[in-house]
């Protein structure tokens, strides 16, 4: 029996919530207005990119989605930052390309929605249950009757910003997992499997729990670790890290380290005053590395991770963001 999900509703800007590391969220997006959010091949590109680069900054992966009229649903499983940044990223940047090209007004999307899922037995149902099609399914599965959703990356073996593993892995073994996810996706949810999913849509609930209880903060390296461990991985002293110099080598050190430290709950705020550059400077910087060179921050993410649990990089537990 599905046991209930606990449910977070909070407005645009606040930070009370804690960050649900690791955790699978049901995030719900919806414009103030009855436009609709995703009309063409143009608007679902641009979704694709804001989600990249969305993932790109908050790490974390997205296991499908649903747009339908004025209306977005993320599978979303969570890195170290909160959901309200994920909320921000993808509806501030999906916004922009609104105002530009549909002359959206003023604030676009209402206070997002969204529902934690107790554990990853209820992804594969929460998936289907996104990429179910509409009335007038469209063949190939991304698109059916004004509905988007991410479907087609299920039934392609080719990379896709959609991380598949995990639900194919519950549904079985190579391509007999697309055979039961194609089967599967066209028969109906559970009733009250879609009622834990729709929790979101109801009345103003607010997530009480502790915050140990769903991924302790405290368990987040600081900015200091970070920057040793990128010191290390990218064979730059840690004390060149700290300084001033603008050699390339050590540029390109300081924003990836600074790439680390948002995806693992940190602002660039933060990140900007630690390096004494500009904000500005250091996302500018990320940016272009993310286009040319983008393997270097996973390949600096994983050498983090295993530094971290090897004990091999020393640092302050200070709290700098």
């Amino acid at each position: 029996m599905l046991r209930a999900a606990q449910t977070i509703v909070e407005r645009m800007g606040t930070r009370t919530v804690s960050s649900f590391a690791g955790r699978w969220v049901n995030l719900i997006l919806r414009a103030r207005s009855s436009f609709v959010l995703v009309d063409d091949d143009e608007d679902s590109r641009v979704l694709e990119l804001v989600a990249q680069r969305m993932l790109f900054w908050c790490g974390g992966s997205i296991h499908g989605y649903r747009c339908e009229a004025n209306e977005m649903a993320f599978a979303v499983q969570l890195g170290h930052v909160s959901i309200g940044a994920v909320a921000r990223y993808l509806s501030g940047g999906y916004a922009i390309h609104l105002r530009r090209r549909r002359g959206a007004v003023g604030r676009v999307f209402r206070p997002y929605r969204a529902t934690v899922l107790d554990d990853e037995t209820f992804l594969d149902d929460f998936v289907l249950w996104l990429h179910r099609p509409a009335e007038a399914a469209v063949s190939g599965g991304t698109r059916a009757g004004g509905c988007w959703t991410g479907n087609a990356a299920y039934l392609s073996t080719q990379p896709s910003w959609i991380t598949t593993e995990p639900v194919l892995r519950a549904l079985g073994r190579g391509e007999s997992a697309r055979v039961v996810y194609r089967r599967r996706r066209l028969e109906p949810t559970d009733p009250a499997v879609v009622r834990q999913f729709k929790r979101s849509r109801g009345g103003r609930h607010k997530y009480v729990g502790t915050r140990d209880a769903v991924g302790s903060i405290k368990a987040r390296p600081s900015i200091e670790r970070i920057v040793q461990a990128v010191a290390a991985h990218s064979r730059v002293p840690y004390e060149e890290m700290r300084s001033a110099s603008r050699k390339r080598t050590v540029t390109r050190a300081k924003t990836v380290a600074a790439v680390l430290c948002t995806r693992n709950g940190i602002s660039a705020a933060a990140v900007a005053r630690f390096f004494h550059r500009s904000r500005s400077t250091l996302v500018e910087q990320a940016e272009y590395y993310r286009d040319k060179q983008p393997h270097i921050f996973n390949e600096a993410e994983r050498a983090l991770a295993d530094l971290l649990v090897e004990g091999a990089v020393p640092g302050s537990n200070e709290d700098l963001s």
